[in-house]
């Protein structure tokens, strides 16, 4: 969706603009706009090169009412379902689109763990291709679930390539810093 389409939905929800970031990716920084919604909370609109594609983001103090706000927008603009996701997923056996396929579902995945994607990345954790490997932690660190740091560590300690290692590992520290284990 172009950024013009998401300002229109922006004006009609009655969006407050805050913030835009133009892209740099030699930093690692993404094309970032940020709106503050009346009531509280803000919307993110992102386009992740990573992913490829964009992806909005809802945050407020209260859980339920980011999530409302997040099926509010699905429904005004188009996205990708769970079910759509975890289908791209399955269908993509290949190195590089595995990578993408998973790379989009961690970015799209629920705010809470969900059984069928938490299958499909402790399955990618074991795949003998580095790239998928590495959008595994992405993916992880994309979800923000407590169920993965304990994976993210062994990983960290176990896995044979040591980017993937030490990607795990900064992934494990910054769960533990937000406090997202799983005890």
């Amino acid at each position: 969706m172009e950024p013009s389409a998401v300002r229109a939905v922006a004006d009609q929800n009655g969006w407050i603009f805050f913030a835009q970031v133009e892209s740099d990716p030699e930093r690692g920084i993404f094309y970032e706009v940020r709106w503050d919604v009346p009531g509280g909370g803000t919307v993110h609109y992102i386009l992740d090169e990573v992913v490829d594609c964009f992806y909005v983001v809802t945050r407020h103090d209260d859980r339920a009412i980011a999530e409302r706000a997040a099926d509010e927008i699905a429904t005004q603009m188009s996205s990708w379902t769970l079910e759509e996701m975890l289908h791209d997923f399955d269908v993509n056996v290949y190195p590089a689109g595995w990578e993408k396929a998973l790379l989009r579902l961690g970015a799209g995945a629920p705010i809470q763990d969900n059984e069928e994607v938490v299958i499909r990345v402790r399955e990618s954790v074991q795949h003998k291709g580095v790239q998928v490997r590495q959008a595994a932690v992405w993916a992880m660190v994309y979800t923000e679930w407590p169920v993965f740091r304990d994976l993210l560590s062994t990983m960290a300690e176990t896995d044979s390539d040591p980017e993937v290692a030490r990607a795990a590992a900064r992934a494990t520290e910054l769960f533990d810093r937000a406090g997202g284990t799983d005890q």
